[in-house]
Order: C-alpha cells, then structure tokens, then sequence
C-alpha cells in the first residue's frame, strides 16, 4: 500500500495559555507566578500575572500575561519576595521557566 500523506492548511501556534493545558505542570511550583504582583525596579506595582504562556514546542514558559498591560517575557522578569519583579530595560504595554507535559 502506499503512503498516503497530508499536508496541514494553517499551522496553530505552539504557544498556549498554562492554565489551558491539563498535560502540563511546572517543574518548581514556586515559579507559579499567576496571582502574584508585578513590580518595577522602584518597586511600583505595574499589575498582576494574569496567565502563564507556555511554548509547546520547547516545553517552556515564555511569557507572562498582566491583567491590564499586555505581557512580559520571562526573561525580563525575576522573583523577589513573592513578587514578579521586571527588568529596568521593561516599559508598560510594549527565557525560561520549565513547564512539561505530565502525559
């Protein structure tokens, strides 16, 4: 019999949101950083972490969604204190944290 092949009309993309994915789990729980505030450097609240984005492919976290302020990448992020703190080079509005499948 011969092979019989398909090719795909439009490619979905690879980056989804964690909470949407029941596969997958954070490696360090700690780095659960939905609900948590989001800081600058001069510590101003700039948000909240809305959602976790997960890069399918390469099984990692690659961004953060605030609730009013669009994302941030992860890596311009860091822990402090139990709040997200971002990067100085971060402006309002304008990397890897492990997720993996546990299927």
């Amino acid at each position: 019999m011969a092979e019989i092949v398909v090719e795909r009309k439009s490619r979905r993309s690879s980056i989804e949101q964690l909470s949407e994915l029941d596969d997958y789990k954070l490696v360090k729980s700690e780095q659960g950083y939905r609900g948590r505030s989001v800081v600058n450097a001069s510590d101003t609240q700039i948000g909240t972490v809305r959602e976790m984005l997960v890069d399918k492919e390469r099984d990692r976290v690659t961004a953060v969604v605030l609730g009013s302020s669009g994302q941030i990448s992860v890596n311009e992020i860091s822990l402090r204190d139990g709040m997200v703190v971002v990067d100085n080079s971060y402006i309002a509005g304008a990397s890897d944290t492990t997720a993996t499948s546990a299927g």
